[in-house]
């Protein structure tokens, strides 16, 4: 069934059938003002979501001023009024900082995920603070900031994506006793999210012990960078 693009505009949030976004594809997404982030060493800091066209969607959201809790219960009625016709990426920008605004966001996605099949996908810094199983059937994965955080994500039931300021090779290798999957959309393995689909089977990352590594990009890709080099460090 061909799939008309739409955006759902409530308080803080936007959703839309049909991203426009070249790194993910063809799919549904969200996105959600930054105050439903938990702290994050990127917040006004080289955060992707802050620059170029994503920037402008930022602002604009982070402009109402929507406290964390109500985001959670208006990105659920937004995710409620999508088709369900393609894959989701939850929080292009955004995050669930409780286990309660995640529980409220996955009842969603789990309705989402029953009208017609398709996939979920997510990352969360909150991870220290929100139990996995609060995503319910999400496809969460822990954004980190180094491999020894990856690591204690795993601990915690998290399978887990990593910043790292260049990728080492195109191909996948071993660091930490993880084995460490460079993004394939950055490395030309793969067009965008909707062909590489890695991310889609979070379980299957965690049960391989494997992370996808995400080099530092965008126009705030320099301010991103030294501020995992200084967590590094």
């Amino acid at each position: 069934m061909a799939v008309k693009n739409s955006t759902a505009k409530i308080l803080g949030v936007s959703a839309v059938e049909i991203s426009d976004n070249s790194k993910i594809g063809k799919v549904s997404a969200t996105y959600v003002s930054q105050n439903s982030c938990p702290d994050c060493p990127l917040k006004n800091n080289g955060c992707y979501a802050e620059h170029d066209f994503t920037g402008f969607t930022t602002r604009r959201l982070n402009a109402h001023g929507i406290e964390a809790d109500q985001l959670a219960e208006n990105e659920a009625r937004a995710i409620d009024g999508l088709s369900g016709y393609l894959p989701l990426r939850l929080h292009v920008v955004g995050d669930c900082s409780s286990n309660e605004r995640a529980e409220t966001v996955s009842k969603s996605a789990d309705k989402y995920r029953a009208r017609h099949g398709q996939p979920v996908w997510a990352y969360s810094h909150a991870w220290r603070d929100v139990v996995r199983a609060a995503w319910g059937k999400v496809s969460i994965l822990a954004s980190c900031e180094s491999l020894a955080d990856a690591r204690k994500a795993f601990t915690r039931g998290y399978a887990a994506a990593v910043v790292v300021t260049e990728h080492k090779s195109s191909h996948a290798y071993k660091a930490d006793g993880l084995t460490v999957i460079p993004c394939p959309q950055q490395t030309g393995k793969s067009a965008n999210c909707s062909t590489c689909k890695l991310c889609w089977n979070a379980d299957r990352l965690y049960k391989t012990n494997s992370v996808i590594a995400f080099e530092t990009h965008g126009r705030g890709a320099k301010q991103a960078t030294a501020a995992v080099l200084n967590i590094l460090q």
